[in-house]
């Protein structure tokens, strides 16, 4: 009969076995999840910024000229 456990075991870069348990698994899949998100955030809010800046509430004129040029 096999017994299925909570807990899951790996092998450790120190050469020792450790053992964390879904709940932990989670909560660290759950953190590295909220820096990405934040990450993301911010890359969005320059984006948002410079769209701001950058066409404004100007005419289609104003856009094209706003493009960069070689």
């Amino acid at each position: 009969m096999e017994v299925e456990s909570d807990v899951e075991s790996e092998w450790s870069g120190l050469g020792g076995k450790t053992t964390r348990g879904w709940k932990q698994e989670v909560s660290l899949a759950l953190g590295e999840i909220q820096g990405l998100l934040r990450e993301q955030n911010g890359l969005l809010k320059r984006i948002a910024q410079g769209l701001d800046r950058g066409l404004g509430a100007g005419s289609e004129e104003e856009v094209e000229d706003s493009t960069i040029r070689e």
